[in-house]
């Protein structure tokens, strides 16, 4: 059996101002149910570990969908979300797959992160799939441990964009924007319309545009898995 793990941000304030902030719940919700309904074990970890805090816009007419819904009713799913493990304590020789949530909690714990980087460039190295959506991306926004160059140097790549962040109404809260900070770091940036679903694959690496591409990323992730 397959064993993927997703992982979420542990951030739960939006910079130094006091508005709440987490893990897009909706890109938890999509590999979760798509990954364990094909038979795949599903593993959680958050950055520091313990209860993930949830972002405000994961709610609201418009963003809310069948497996978000199906997620707040599901004690199970909702108690492993809830009990992450740390990401310290994991290494990517344990999973056959990454998948990495977003919600803007990510933005500041995820980038620049020596865990994070050594966990994506082990999985990266090995052929292991490793898939981000949305500020989840901001994962790969660190570099290799031993090269030292970008994760995303000379890849193709997509995440939230900025006019994405900007009709958010976040540009100004958030401490870089997702898009300009991967093309400085050598990524080849694709994108598609605002808010609509949109995935890249780049050999092993997955990302998704925003949100409404998690369901899309999890099944590319699905298929990478089964290749």
């Amino acid at each position: 059996m397959a064993r993927v793990l997703i992982v979420v941000t542990s951030h739960r304030q939006l910079g130094s101002s006091r508005l709440p902030t987490g893990v897009g719940l909706q890109t938890f919700a999509a590999p979760y149910y798509v990954l364990t309904e094909a038979g795949v074990e599903v593993a959680v970890a958050s950055v520091q570990g313990g209860e993930p805090p949830i972002d405000p816009l994961s709610f609201g007419e418009g963003v809310e969908t069948v497996a978000l819904e199906r997620l707040t009713h599901d004690t199970m799913a909702m108690a492993m979300f809830r009990d992450p493990r740390p990401l310290s304590t994991l290494s990517a020789d344990e999973y056959d797959g990454l998948f990495f949530a977003g919600g803007h909690g990510g933005m500041w714990d995820l980038p620049d992160n020596p865990t994070v980087a050594t966990l994506i460039a082990a999985a990266l190295d090995a052929g292991t799939p490793v898939a981000a959506v949305c500020h989840g991306v901001a994962a790969l926004c660190g570099r290799h441990p031993r090269t030292g160059h970008p994760l995303v140097q000379g890849r193709k790549v997509t995440a939230l964009t900025t006019q994405e962040e900007v009709e958010l109404g976040r540009e100004g809260l958030v401490p870089f924007l997702l898009e300009e900070r991967l093309v400085e770091l050598g990524a080849v940036f694709d994108e598609a319309p605002v808010f609509t679903s949109h995935v890249v694959t780049d050999g092993s690496l997955i990302t998704g545009q925003n949100m409404r591409s998690a369901d899309h990323a999890s099944r590319s992730l699905l298929a990478a898995l089964a290749a």
